[in-house]
């Protein structure tokens, strides 16, 4: 048993630092280097994260022989899945002036790691759309969250114009949306970051 625990001891600190990676300097075949924080990764690719908060995928191929050696011996984690969809809908959009909807999120592959769910609802913002109401709640484990907007309708009726979801991670380089879901794909613009005036 004794000569079993340093080894055990030995695994368990690799299986902690191989679960939350470092940035660290990469260099490709032809010496130009980069400071990045690897996500994921395939058998062809490495996918890293940059101090700008942008991920790009790296063709291992063109990697230095120790990035490579790096990538195959890092046991990373996986992004999450996120599945979003309209669970229950309280309205009669063209005669009411109320609307009541619920959606669900749903998490998968989280893995003991803390992420932040924002969810924005949207309404008319004069002629265009704008955000209604904005949520946002820590994510650090697989299931279900649900989540529902009450709209007071206009002239028209229902005020309602659709939803936006993301998954954020945090890290020392800003936020990063790992995953994103939306009742209309356009929508995701308001998940975005405001740009500074």
């Amino acid at each position: 048993m004794k000569h079993l625990l340093p080894g055990l001891i030995f695994v368990l600190a690799l299986g902690f630092a191989s679960a939350a990676e470092k940035p660290r300097e990469w260099t490709d075949s032809k010496g130009r280097k980069v400071t990045a924080t690897l996500m994921d990764k395939s058998d062809t690719e490495a996918d890293v994260l940059l101090k700008s908060g942008k991920r790009v995928k790296l063709k291992l191929a063109d990697l230095s022989e120790a990035d490579q050696k790096y990538v195959t011996a890092s046991d990373v984690l996986p992004v999450p899945d996120m599945d979003v969809r309209t669970i229950k809908v309280d309205s009669n959009e063209a005669n009411t002036q109320y609307d009541k909807r619920s959606i669900q999120v749903t998490l998968d592959r989280i893995r003991g790691r803390s992420y932040t769910l924002r969810v924005v609802w949207l309404g008319p913002n004069g002629n265009t759309v704008g955000i209604f109401k904005e949520e946002t709640v820590s994510a650090d484990k697989d299931g279900k969250l649900v989540f529902t907007a009450e709209y007071k309708g206009g002239k028209s009726g229902s005020e309602y114009k659709g939803y936006a979801v993301a998954l954020v991670e945090k890290s020392e380089f800003g936020d990063t949306i790992v995953a994103r879901g939306s009742s209309q794909k356009p929508f995701e613009r308001f998940l975005e970051p405001k740009a500074e005036e």
